[in-house]
């Protein structure tokens, strides 16, 4: 499979997911139930979701290989996006000439 249709295959589940959550509800519903539908939809996208970070990470994990095209650093930004904590890291180094003055 290509770097560029696991990129996309990736983007199909996240946007799967996406249109659940901001899927039109129905009307008439009260507070409660509206509620009640909302955690029903997120729990219905969460599986979505979930595949489409593992499709992006078998993208990122290509880069063990020495593959670092468009598509894989696609994934690596979509992952930043969808688990920031473990993705969306900045890097903090010091220049060793600095750091021992």
């Amino acid at each position: 499979m290509s770097t560029a249709a696991t990129f996309q295959t990736a983007e199909m589940y996240r946007d799967f997911g996406k249109a659940l959550m901001t899927s039109q509800r129905p009307k008439g519903l009260k507070k409660d139930e509206l509620e009640q539908y909302n955690v029903m939809l997120e729990e219905q996208a969460f599986p979505f979701e979930e595949k489409a970070i593992e499709v992006h990470e078998l993208n990122a994990k290509r880069t063990a290989n020495g593959i670092y095209d468009k598509s894989v650093r696609d994934s690596i930004a979509a992952l930043g996006e969808l688990r920031p904590a473990r993705y969306n890291k900045v890097e903090r180094a010091e220049r060793t000439v600095d750091a021992i003055r």
